[in-house]
């Protein structure tokens, strides 16, 4: 893959964490020169522990998870590592509440679901919509293709988080946190094969830039390529990552980041209903098998700056930017025929059972642009006022997303599902298919202040509050203005320390989710909105290397989009979701290690619209997980685990079902000394009894139902010096 020209700040980063590996290498060569006898390297081929990283996401502040009203979920790297996590959907899944609904942009940009919503609303982008919304290091991004190479966790936060992060779906929010800086000089190598052409390469290093370890970098690239037992399907993700820190004293640091993803890609349709089931057809059709690889190339920088004002005040300021080049070409199968063929052998009436599909450009955009800023300044400190301690926050955060290009539309053909013939499909722009610019726009100026209050007697408080001025469209009408709005949105919460290590908490929050536009006449719709109820239990024990939470919530979501009279979009009423989650991860032993998740979810439609009394689509009413590593001794380990979802309505309408399901996936892993360094060869083996099942699929469309990957095996090599 050819990267363009980088821009100058990301030349001067470049060049700054290539002196911090090439610092690293200089630094090993000397010790093995002056060290005449090497020392003892204890071997630990898998020796990283199950213990929970502390986390600050769900407060901004460093208040520990035990003393945060609400259950917030961390998949530590050891686990990432142990399971091969190459997505962010196989890392996600060790979590309670978490599902799978159909993406159109390949295996790095999942679409994911937390208690029966997905993480972005498609009534913002669009009614076919499934561009996925994550966070990456607390930056709210879309569509940015998920580098996993240079993840150090994943952080979920359950329930609405709007009032700390802004427009957000309700359902919570998915944070990936970046592998960390150190001083200490590192480099590293891995290298994984797997079936089905898959391959992943990373090189990575870093440390201290100058002798008094006030300057450090680090520097990852990485390469992804799969494909698929299913036709057409590729995946190939380049990225860089590169970030340099001034560290002068204990209370100022300076960090400057630079990212560079580049995706490919030819999207999975996956498979057809077939009356109430996923149609039984061979495993390998699929019927998108565009001429042209769809693509994402994004570059981003982000600068941090905090500061210790005063021994109680601390203030931080983030400034982010991003830019990406899109081409979305995926031929979209839809058995509904829109009338756009140019003669019989394109009409797909649809008939029972299915024998013809549509195949369209639909709502594809060639050549797209993305852009997005955001400026944040943070005023944090500690304070005793009427007898009690407060810690206080206050934020000012302004964000803007921008995505423009022309969106096409032309039918390519249609096939007979039993004999598709796939020849001659042409390109998109051989079907000279007009296109019409579309507006995609998310802007909002915010403040918020949060003050967690020390009650005594084990007591804590948190009461939060922001204020919003939005402005949002989704529009290829050049005349319609933005539809401007503002929220204030509450958060109120209350943990008890029942005993060292027990915690019992409430919590209370409204959300605002995303800003729905104007429909093509004009007419502005009202914000989705939420509010939820959480009551929980927290316990860290064996010295906070066993952690659990078991969570209960009652979620609402408001003036969600109907679409049954599009292009029109009414908002009509609500989905509620009502549930029990359970959590643990924990170093048990020495040698034992679990991430273990269950969650009973209910989640209807509540209102009197079309949708009345159906169940929310992909959202299993049970689902958890079970995972468990083995420490034989220094050098062998071994992993197993099972993940499983009951059965899950398809569709919106609920007229077909996805089948449950558990799948079995075990590790294998030998550690040894590599030089000075140590090394580490790893078995992988997904879906080990390679069980048909279905990870998801649209809630829209009865054709793009997803299906899960067969028996895969992957080795890995890893040396660390």
């Amino acid at each position: 893959m050819t990267f363009q020209r980088f821009t100058p700040i990301a030349c001067v980063v470049t060049n700054a964490v290539a002196s911090a590996v090439a610092f690293a290498i200089s630094a090993q060569a000397q010790a093995q020169t002056q060290t005449q006898e090497l020392e003892r390297v204890e071997v630990t081929g898998t020796s990283q522990s199950y213990q929970a990283p502390a986390t600050s996401t769900a407060t901004k502040t460093d208040t520990p998870n035990l003393l945060t009203p609400q259950s917030v979920q961390v998949v530590p790297r050891a686990v990432l590592n142990d399971q091969k996590a190459l997505t962010l959907t196989d890392a996600v899944r060790n979590v309670a509440g978490t599902g799978g609904d159909f993406g159109f942009n390949g295996s790095a940009q999942p679409l994911i679901l937390l208690r029966g919503f997905q993480t972005e609303s498609m009534t913002a982008s669009g009614p076919m919509s499934g561009m996925s919304t994550y966070y990456i290091n607390g930056v709210k991004v879309k569509g940015v293709p998920v580098n996993m190479a240079n993840v150090e966790s994943v952080e979920v936060v359950k329930g609405p988080a709007s009032v700390l992060y802004g427009r957000s779906e309700p359902g919570g929010l998915i944070n990936i946190v970046p592998r960390a800086l150190s001083a200490t000089p590192t480099l590293g190598f891995e290298q994984t094969i797997g079936q089905y052409d898959q391959s992943r390469t990373i090189l990575e290093g870093g440390g201290a830039l100058d002798s008094n370890k006030t300057l450090l970098g680090r520097a990852s690239a990485s390469y992804d390529t799969a494909k698929s037992n299913r036709d057409f399907v590729e995946n190939r993700l380049a990225a860089f990552s590169g970030t340099i820190a001034w560290i002068p004293d204990a209370d100022t640091r300076v960090s400057l980041a630079y990212d560079r993803n580049a995706q490919k890609y030819r999207n999975d349709f996956g498979v057809y209903a077939d009356g109430n089931r996923p149609a039984q057809v061979p495993h390998s059709l699929q019927f998108n098998n565009a001429p042209e690889l769809s693509s994402f190339d994004s570059q981003s920088l982000t600068l941090d700056a905090s500061t210790r004002l005063s021994p109680a005040w601390t203030l931080k300021a983030r400034a982010v930017t991003l830019r990406a080049k899109t081409k979305e070409v995926d031929i979209w199968p839809y058995r509904v025929d829109l009338g756009a063929g140019t003669g019989p052998a394109d009409s797909c009436v649809e008939t029972t059972p299915l024998q013809r599909m549509c195949r369209y450009y639909y709502y594809d955009r060639p050549d797209g642009r993305v852009r997005l800023d955001q400026a944040t300044v943070d005023l944090q400190g500690d304070i005793a006022w009427g007898g009690l301690t407060h810690k206080l926050l206050f934020e000012l955060d302004h964000y803007e997303t921008r995505r423009t290009g022309a969106l096409v539309f032309a039918q390519v053909n249609a096939v007979d599902v039993n004999h598709p013939d796939f020849s001659g499909t042409p390109t998109i722009g051989q079907t000279l298919a007009p296109g019409s610019e579309t507006r995609d726009v998310q802007r909002w100026t915010s403040l918020v202040v949060q003050d967690q209050i020390q009650l005594g007697s084990g007591w804590h408080a948190v009461f939060a509050l922001r204020h919003d001025h939005t402005a949002g469209l989704y529009s290829a009408d050049p005349s319609l203005d933005l539809n401007r709005q503002s929220f204030t949105t509450p958060r109120v919460g209350i943990v008890y320390e029942v005993s060292p290590g027990q915690t019992l908490y409430s919590q209370y929050q409204d959300s605002v989710a995303a800003n729905n536009g104007r429909n093509p006449d004009g007419s502005p719709l009202a914000a989705e909105r939420a509010r939820q109820v959480e009551i929980g239990w927290k316990s860290s024990a064996l010295d906070g290397q066993l952690n659990t939470t078991v969570a209960v919530f009652d979620l609402v979501k408001r003036n969600r989009a109907d679409y049954s009279l599009y292009p029109t979009i009414t908002t009509i009423g609500e989905a509620r979701s009502r549930g029990l989650e359970i959590d643990l991860l924990g170093q048990l032993t020495r040698q034992l290690a679990v991430m273990a998740s269950y969650a009973y979810l209910d989640a209807n439609i509540t209102d009197a619209g079309t949708y009345a009394g159906t169940r929310l689509a992909n959202a299993a009413r049970n689902s958890g997980s079970l995972w468990g590593r083995w420490m034989f001794d220094a050098q062998w380990a071994a992993g197993a685990g099972v993940f499983f979802q009951s059965q899950r309505e398809g569709d919106q309408l609920n007229s077909f079902q996805l089948p449950g399901y558990g799948r079995v996936d075990a590790m294998l892993s030998y550690g040894f000394r590599a030089g000075a360094g140590k090394g580490s060869v790893q078995f992988n083996l997904k879906n080990v009894f390679n069980r048909l099942y279905y990870s998801g699929s649209h809630p829209g469309a009865r054709d793009w139902i997803q299906t899960g990957a067969p028996r895969t095996a992957s080795v890995t090599l890893r040396l660390d010096y």
